[in-house]
């Protein structure tokens, strides 16, 4: 009895694995009418350095294989001549010609369809609109997650809008956590946020700049580095703020982000802001202030209100930086 129960279980997983999307990974077979022989690849789309599979076409037919670790979109490329799908551990079949190549007619995947309505049937010229049109179809779905992941990267109310309109299996995805994680991140400065206390170094070695000494004053945290072009372009401007509102009880604390500290100071001999200056130790990396207010690029700015909670984030989109210091002084009366 114990080996007829071993044979079937065995049997059970052969026949588990030869089912479309378990462990054998993706295979297309292909014929492409008028290319008798040559190359088919399919590229990832994040980096298409990585080759996710390549074949031979010999007497216009091929067969492509391979295995993604997570549903993705590629570039399916034949002879040179590309589409784009979106790919899933299952079969396909494509039927084609040279010129005529298309992404729809890859066939066997519900993923790509999807894909393909999203790139090809839907007509909103926004992509983040487009994408919350189609997270409101497809909520719980790889491809939605991929598309949030894509286009909504900033500003956060996009981010939260497409998180917030993805399903619980779209969540789970590896793009969805990536949404979550970003979420998550930028949340840190969002208005009403507690601001903890946190020290930077000083210009002098073996000082520090910590929060606390600013506290019951409205604060503009400026993240900067001397290597960022638009970040020292704004700097004039920065000057005439400061002249404008330090007298009306604002700070402006800059943090720059150089990992060289020569090169920050060289900065600072060339820029002569006359408030106070302080570096990340951590530099650019995640880990260090960008971790602590969620931003991902420079410049960055938080308002930061007397009582030591956020009042906003000067995007350089939204309302000018005179406005917002503006409405946070109000709140200190």
């Amino acid at each position: 009895m114990i080996k007829i129960a071993n044979s079937v279980c065995c049997l059970l997983l052969l026949l588990l694995l030869r089912l479309p999307g378990l462990a054998q990974g993706f295979e297309i077979k292909g014929s492409v009418k008028d290319v008798k022989y040559g190359k088919v690849q399919l590229l990832a789309l994040e980096d298409d350095k990585v080759i996710l599979a390549e074949a031979a076409i010999k007497g216009h037919q091929f067969i492509i294989k391979g295995k993604v670790d997570y549903p993705q979109p590629a570039k399916l490329i034949i002879n040179g001549i590309s589409s784009f799908v979106f790919l899933q551990n299952t079969r396909y079949q494509i039927a084609t010609n040279y010129f005529g190549l298309n992404g729809k007619q890859l066939k066997g995947g519900l993923l790509n369809d999807q894909y393909q309505y999203y790139l090809q049937d839907m007509t909103n010229p926004s992509n983040p609109d487009r994408t919350l049109e189609f997270l409101a179809k497809y909520p719980d779905t790889e491809v939605g997650a991929f598309l949030a992941n894509y286009w909504g990267k900033y500003p956060y109310s996009r981010v939260k809008s497409m998180l917030d309109a993805m399903g619980p299996n779209a969540r789970k995805s590896w793009y969805g956590k990536l949404v979550t994680q970003r979420e998550e991140v930028m949340s840190k400065s969002q208005p009403g946020r507690v601001v903890p206390d946190f020290k930077a170094l000083g210009v002098n070695t073996g000082d520090t700049v910590n929060y606390n000494r600013f506290r019951g004053k409205v604060l503009m945290l400026d993240f900067w580095a001397s290597w960022c072009h638009p970040c020292r372009m704004e700097i004039p401007h920065l000057k005439k703020v400061y002249e404008a509102y330090h007298g009306k009880g604002v700070e402006i604390l800059s943090i720059s982000v150089d990992a060289v500290d020569a090169a920050w100071k060289k900065a600072l001999g060339q820029e002569q802001m006359p408030w106070t200056q302080a570096r990340d130790p951590r530099g650019f990396e995640e880990d260090g202030f960008r971790k602590v207010f969620g931003f991902g690029f420079v410049p960055f700015a938080v308002i930061i209100n007397a009582d030591g909670t956020v009042y906003n984030v000067w995007d350089r989109t939204g309302k000018p930086l005179e406005q917002l210091l503006d409405e946070a002084l109000a709140q200190t009366k």
